[in-house]
């Protein structure tokens, strides 16, 4: 069972009304931080075009978006709850542990995924050259900053805020929540899968953190699936497909494989995502179990 909040005895109005200011401030915060480093795209925004058009452009964006988010969560953390910087997940301790078990997390469950509609023979190879090109380096960085970034907003700082006033089901919810509002774009009635289903990527990223208390093993998996479906194989990610890899493309209808939305946008990844989440809640139970007895092992 998810734990109870923890909110000091305070009134549901009050922990409300707590919990709406920090967000508030918090996202206040990093808006103060960021927009002058793109306030000039503003003014001339065909030096945004620009930019963004190379990897190199994308990765200078994404790691001043990244430098942000973490001073923001930081000082927030720091100043404003009142608790230690580790709160936010980034200790440095286990990071690269953590990271890898990540990243082959995430990259098992995108060939798991693969797997399953290469059963509906759904899976093709591609005629493309593979993701070894001049921008390969800048790409892998940009698409490491943007995933740093969305972790520390919404599971680094956020989750950790509701959690503290809620109790961990509301934290994991409310991120979850949150990552789906991070991708408005996508606010039309086609996309309405690929949505339920970043939804159910928030869960498990949500429940990724509070097993391992480290930002590391959440930001290992999105950005280990993220990484081999879009630049290594070439594949729409999350509706975006910039890459020049093209080794790997689906066949058949939309509403199994995610057609031009990733796979991420399909049935058989809503069941993936969904089988994925409820084994890292039985990990992370679990976890709790042997902790509570643990405690009660001594005197």
């Amino acid at each position: 069972m998810l734990q109870p909040p923890n909110g000091n005895g305070t009134s549901f109005p009050l922990r409300l009304w707590t919990v709406s200011w920090k967000l508030v401030l918090f996202v206040g915060l990093f808006l103060i931080l960021y927009i002058p480093f793109v306030l000039p795209y503003f003014k001339f925004p065909e030096t945004e075009y620009e930019t963004l058009a190379s990897a190199f452009g994308r990765a200078q964006i994404e790691f001043l978006a990244m430098v942000t988010v973490i001073l923001a969560a930081l000082a927030m953390t720091r100043y404003v709850d009142r608790k230690p910087l580790t709160t936010v997940g980034l200790n440095s301790r286990a990071m690269f542990k953590d990271f890898g078990v990540g990243s082959g997390v995430g990259i098992v469950l995108l060939f798991v995924l693969l797997g399953i509609l290469g059963v509906f023979d759904c899976v093709r190879v591609g005629t493309g050259r593979g993701p070894f090109d001049s921008e390969l380096l800048w790409t892998t960085l940009a698409l490491l900053f943007n995933t740093v970034q969305q972790e520390v907003l919404i599971h680094g700082y956020v989750q950790q805020m509701v959690r503290t006033k809620f109790g961990s089901a509301a934290g994991v919810v409310v991120s979850s929540v949150l990552l789906v509002i991070l991708h408005w774009t996508l606010f039309h009635a086609d996309a309405l899968l690929l949505l339920t289903n970043i939804f159910a990527a928030g869960v498990l990223l949500g429940l990724a953190f509070l097993y391992s208390r480290s930002l590391w093993l959440p930001i290992g998996i999105h950005f280990g699936w993220n990484y081999v479906q879009g630049p290594i194989l070439g594949m729409p990610l999350t509706s975006v497909d910039l890459w020049n890899s093209d080794l790997v493309y689906v066949v058949g209808s939309d509403y199994l494989t995610g057609g031009s939305m990733g796979l991420e946008g399909g049935m058989v990844g809503s069941v993936v995502l969904v089988a994925a989440a409820a084994i890292m809640y039985r990990k992370w139970m679990q976890k709790l179990s042997q902790n509570h007895e643990l405690e009660h092992s001594f005197p």
